[in-house]
């Protein structure tokens, strides 16, 4: 399983108030979102990220299934195992 940085867009909605205005539902817009884990699934319809694992790869947690639709760009994290930096690809 590669280890990957996702920038995707999530869906935002509003349920801690009964009723909200006209102006109120027009300034609402989709929040940008970033996960890193490592790539379970990744197909044409969307990918499975687990940002938990344990050492002997058997158990996953954490895990995020994204719409390949709302994805913007997927960055492959590299790390060395030995202790050495880790390029996240950007600051995070």
């Amino acid at each position: 399983m590669k280890l990957v940085l996702v920038h995707w867009i999530d869906i935002i909605g509003d349920d801690h108030n009964p009723w909200s205005s006209l102006e109120q539902a027009k300034d609402m817009k989709p929040e940008p979102i970033s996960t890193i884990g490592k790539v379970v699934e990744d197909n044409d319809e969307f990918m499975v990220v687990a940002s938990s694992w344990n050492d002997q790869g058997g158990l996953l947690g954490n895990l995020n299934c994204i719409p390949k639709g709302v994805v913007q760009s997927v960055v492959e994290v590299d790390v060395e195992t030995e202790g050495g930096p880790v390029d996240f690809g950007e600051k995070i």
